[in-house]
């Protein structure tokens, strides 16, 4: 069942006191005051509870970022109490990379960057179970959800993007010291590349047809927000 604002506001106010959201959002705010490359970076990222319409950003959205001044809005009439943790997550990442480091989301290969990472620290989030073969399906799970994402706004581009910047992405623990293991923290930065005349669409080769993760499904990205759209069927 849909939480009410009020169930929502007390479960943001709960988890900000967390330390990795803490670190996020210091992280962000002070990342944001180098240069913003958005209106709206640099002051404390803002997070609240909305019922959310049918219209703009939010129509399908459980969780998305408005600017300026940017921040992070949770769709209460559409988050179970279990998903609101998954989709702020997901939505603090993308607003890190924004604003703390400084990439443009709006092209494909910062996205397919951002949406790993996203991906990796909400809807494929590592289980309690350390093992090869689940790492295996971890990481074809982000692989499979980053796609998704991207292709809603880059559907030639998408899976080409996440190739590229797969390994770089899942190794980027940025702005925490550390979160699952799967890699070192490498900060980087992404730069900005016209795909190649060859870089192949969206129906060559695919990401893991393996329905790994179902929550990938819940939160396909649509603009900059976790919807709630079904992606394309597997190959």
């Amino acid at each position: 069942m849909p939480m009410s604002l009020e169930e929502c506001n007390a479960l943001v106010a709960k988890l900000a006191r967390q330390p990795q959201f803490a670190c996020y959002r210091e992280a962000i705010t002070e990342g944001s005051k180098r240069e913003p490359i958005i209106d709206g970076c640099g002051s404390e990222l803002a997070i609240s509870c909305r019922k959310c319409g049918i219209e703009g950003a939010e129509g399908c959205a459980r969780a998305y970022l408005e600017a300026p001044p940017v921040a992070l809005v949770l769709c209460a009439n559409r988050l179970e109490e279990g998903e609101a943790e998954d989709a702020l997550r997901h939505e603090l990442v993308h607003a890190y990379d924004i604003c703390a480091a400084k990439r443009d989301l709006t092209k494909c290969m910062p996205l397919a960057y951002s949406e790993v990472r996203a991906a990796r620290e909400s809807e494929c989030k590592k289980g309690t179970i350390s093992h090869p073969f689940c790492e295996w399906f971890r990481e074809s799970c982000i692989r499979r959800t980053a796609a998704n994402a991207t292709r809603t706004i880059f559907p030639a581009e998408a899976d080409w993007c996440v190739r590229e910047v797969f390994k770089e992405a899942l190794a980027d623990l940025a702005p925490t010291p550390s979160d699952s293991g799967l890699g070192p923290r490498t900060p980087t930065s992404i730069p900005t590349m016209t795909p190649r005349a060859d870089a192949p669409n969206a129906d060559d080769g695919a990401a893991c047809a393996f329905h790994v993760c179902s929550d990938a499904e819940k939160h396909g990205l649509r603009g900059r927000g976790s919807g709630t759209g079904e992606p394309p069927p597997p190959p």
